[in-house]
C-alpha cells in the first residue's frame, strides 16, 4: 500500500498526489486505464479548484453562492423558466432548488408566478434588481475566468474548449454500467 509522508512533514504537490493516486489505483486494479484516470482525475481537480476560487473570490464577497449565481445566470440566458429546467441548466440539484429560490426571492432577485399555460406550474423570472445583480456578477465572474484562462494561449484555450465540449456530449453506453455492477 502507498504511504503518505508523516503528518505535517511534507505538503504533497498536485503532481505528487497524481503519482500516488496512479500507484494506488494500479495496486487495486492493475488493468486500469492510466490515460482515462489522468484525464478525469485532473478535470475533477481543476473543476473543483475553479469552482472554489469563483465562490471565494467573486460570489461570496457579493453575498451569494456560486450556485445562486449559476441559477441567476441561467434565468438571464434563457428567460423565465420552470424550476426543474432551471435546476438542470444551472447544475443545481432539484433538492436545493426550493431553498435557493426562497433565498433569491427574499433578496428581491427573482419572482415566482403561476404559469399561464399550466396553472399547476411555476415560472421563475429575474426582477429588475436580479437583472442588475447578475449583470455585475457576470462581469466579475468573466474577469476571474480570464485570469484562469491566462495559463493557456488563445489557441490552446480554443482546442481545450472543443475537447471538453466533445466529452460533455459523450455518454458512455449503459452496457458499461452493467459491467460495473457485475464485477
Amino acid at each position: 500500500m502507498t504511504e503518505l509522508p508523516p503528518h505535517g512533514e511534507v505538503k504533497l504537490s498536485g503532481a505528487d498526489f497524481e503519482k500516488l493516486a496512479n500507484l494506488s489505483t494500479r495496486e487495486m486494479f492493475p488493468e486500469y486505464d492510466a490515460a482515462a484516470m489522468a484525464l478525469c482525475f485532473n478535470l475533477i481537480r481543476l473543476a473543483n479548484r475553479i469552482t472554489t476560487d469563483l465562490e471565494v473570490r467573486v460570489h461570496r464577497p457579493e453575498g451569494l453562492s456560486f450556485s445562486a449565481f449559476r441559477l441567476l445566470f441561467a434565468i438571464r440566458a434563457v428567460g423565465a423558466g420552470h424550476p426543474n429546467e432551471l435546476a438542470r441548466l444551472s447544475s443545481v440539484s432539484t433538492a436545493s432548488m426550493s431553498s435557493l429560490l426562497n433565498t433569491l426571492e427574499k433578496y428581491g432577485l427573482v419572482s415566482r408566478e403561476a404559469d399561464t399555460a399550466d396553472k399547476r406550474k411555476t415560472l421563475v423570472r429575474l426582477t429588475p434588481l436580479g437583472e442588475a445583480r447578475v449583470t455585475e456578477l457576470t462581469r466579475k465572474n468573466s474577469l476571474r475566468e480570464s485570469d484562469w484562462a491566462d495559463g493557456l494561449t488563445s489557441t490552446e484555450a480554443s482546442i481545450l474548449s472543443e475537447l471538453l465540449r466533445k466529452l460533455l456530449q459523450h455518454h458512455p453506453p449503459r452496457s458499461q454500467d452493467r459491467r460495473l455492477e457485475s464485477e
